[in-house]
């Protein structure tokens, strides 16, 4: 019995000892909900695959507060290894030079080499440096897509082969649906992103100066352009034909759909899982309207969601674990999980293949259309994606001035030229704090 006790104790004890000797990795991230469970299961793999690494995976809330506590930490002299930053971030990080490991270098030195041609083009460019170094690991990625709610097309007589190509057929699309008793036809999620940010990249339009800010911190707001005041327009017309409904800011709009209000939904692909889950009628997933009076439209959708930074002050054990969780996150296998679970894009080429191959789009066909769009033609240096320095307060001003168009206090031209005018004085402001 005493050697039983002694053998228990001492297998404890090694056990213990082995933990102790695990590395710890903090992740900060912004992925609450059901993708903190996806995010969960996915760390649990990785740990039971290399158990010498823990991942501490830390929810910070959302993008924002994620990014306000990173800049504190820094400071403070206590970072994560890692952290989640949101696509509208990526001027700010690249800017801390001092603060960063480009994730390139982490991976070459750790005998992972990569570089921006391992992603998909519009993915892994938008997170590469002028120089063409990849700095940061492109992650849940996503482009906005068009949910249409089947049952209420069925119920106006309308098909799949109906489902609008572009805006003016929205508009009629839109007037059946109305006549049928819907209560809305469209509703849109996040509108300055989609309204303003990918509208503009969908149409080869320039949204800031400098290539979108990619060449230069010298950039010019360039939005309050005749096709976007147009457009803008446009929806505000349809609001007061109660064909379209403005829901918010953020996400909010997604209920207008969930609750079978709104008939279609410009929403972010990332979305996809959550809503084909959770709503009781059978749901589609098309492309974004276009403009067809505009010169090469469609173009190509850019990029929202977010990619892994690495943040100096670790240890070189610490950063071989990094290295080792982002090379088990961008294998096939990994990512073919994630896009089912959330509805996010494939990352590489490899991981495309793979998904393929295995019938994936095929079986949810929902999945590749925002693969399409974003592959839709090569990216332009106005369809690469933007980066704008204090582009989230850029983000809050075009959002305040599309309410304003909506709520009838100022016209489209009106709102967007005045919300031009304001991201020059914060371009400005961040282009001579980075001089």
């Amino acid at each position: 019995m005493k050697r039983v006790c002694f053998g228990l104790l001492l297998a404890l004890g090694l056990f213990q000892g082995a933990l102790a000797q695990r590395v710890t990795i903090h992740f900060w991230n912004a992925m609450g909900g059901s993708l903190a469970t996806t995010l969960n299961g996915l760390i649990a793999q990785f740990e039971q695959q290399y158990p010498q690494y823990h991942i501490v995976n830390d929810y910070k809330g959302d993008y924002p507060t994620l990014l306000t506590s990173l800049v504190a930490a820094y400071r403070a002299g206590h970072p994560p290894a890692i952290a989640q930053v949101y696509e509208i971030g990526t001027a700010l990080m690249m800017s801390e030079r001092q603060a960063i490991v480009p994730v390139q270098t982490l991976m070459t030195q750790a005998g992972y080499p990569l570089t921006p041609n391992t992603f998909l083009p519009a993915i892994g460019y938008y997170y590469a440096s002028r120089q063409g170094q990849l700095m940061s690991l492109p992650f849940n990625s996503s482009s906005p897509v068009m949910y249409v709610n089947r049952a209420e097309f069925k119920r106006a007589g309308l098909t799949l082969a109906d489902i609008p190509r572009t805006w003016p057929e929205v508009k009629s699309i839109g007037l059946r649906l109305q006549a049928a008793g819907v209560h809305c036809a469209i509703t849109t999620a996040w509108p300055a992103w989609i309204q303003l940010e990918e509208l503009s990249a969908w149409h080869n339009v320039p949204y800031a100066s400098a290539d979108n800010g990619f060449a230069s911190f010298d950039v010019k707001a360039l939005y309050d352009n005749p096709m976007v005041i147009h457009h803008v327009a446009f929806l505000a017309q349809l609001e007061r034909q109660h064909l379209f409904e403005y829901g918010g800011q953020g996400d909010s709009a997604e209920s207008l759909f969930t609750s079978g209000q709104c008939a279609m939904m410009l929403e972010s692909s990332g979305a996809r899982g959550g809503i084909e889950h959770n709503v009781g009628f059978p749901v589609s997933v098309a492309m974004m309207p276009y403009w067809p009076n505009v010169k090469g439209a469609p173009q190509n959708t850019i990029i929202g969601g977010a990619s892994l930074w690495v943040v100096r002050g670790q240890s070189k054990a610490v950063y071989q674990g990094v290295a080792t969780f982002f090379h088990f996150l961008l294998e096939p296998k990994t990512q073919l999980e994630f896009q089912r679970q959330t509805g996010y894009l494939p990352l590489t080429h490899a991981g495309f293949a793979y998904a393929k191959k295995l019938g994936y789009y095929r079986d949810t066909p929902g999945a590749i259309v925002a693969v399409r769009e974003l592959t839709n033609k090569a990216p332009t240096a106005y369809s690469r994606g933007i980066r704008l320095g204090n582009f989230p307060q850029i983000r809050v001003v075009n959002n305040t001035a599309l309410e304003s168009v909506f709520s009838g206090q100022a016209t489209a031209a009106q709102a967007l030229h005045r919300a031009a005018r304001q991201a020059d004085v914060l371009l400005n402001r961040f282009s001579e704090m980075t001089q």
